[in-house]
């Protein structure tokens, strides 16, 4: 069996009271049927206080300990390599990636290794030429000494 609607392509719509802005019924409040809430006691307002200020305390501790950690999408830092040599041991092409070390300077260390020994300290590093100590507390974070470890030949 088929059923057709009166008219042709309109299906009948239940009607849905709209509520307009303008409406003219009486709120509950203007027929006196308020209802009246007592506010929080002294203990309960203490309490709220309480609990908003402990909230509000450990978000700020949050922001200012992870602010370090925060990483901006947008403008991410650049990769650091942390990386520590053994200035007896190091090649040429290890030794340049030092800061304030080129290739020439790099030499100049081996160089210096070969003919003296292997370095005591890292200050002794100060020994080889155009090495100050400017070009030292930069590279200092990165370079160490390994006592009786054989030197590269």
């Amino acid at each position: 069996m088929l059923i057709l609607p009166h008219r042709l392509g309109s299906i009948p719509r239940p009607e849905v009271p709209m509520k307009s802005s303008f409406d003219a019924t009486p709120s509950p409040l203007a027929q006196g049927q308020q209802t009246y809430e007592p506010p929080p006691s002294p203990q309960q307002q203490r309490a709220i206080i309480a609990l908003t200020v402990t909230g509000l305390a450990t978000l700020t501790l949050w922001l200012v300990l992870s602010r370090q950690r925060l990483v901006d999408f947008f403008y991410p830092p650049e990769p650091v390599i942390h990386f520590n040599l053994d200035i007896n041991s190091a090649p040429l092409s290890e030794l340049s990636l030092l800061p304030g070390i080129g290739p020439a300077m790099a030499s100049r260390i081996i160089e210096t290794r070969q003919q003296r020994g292997p370095f005591k300290s890292v200050d002794d590093i100060i020994s080889v030429p155009g090495i100050g100590e400017v070009t030292l507390q930069d590279m200092r974070p990165y370079i160490r000494t390994i006592p009786d470890h054989p030197t590269e030949k």
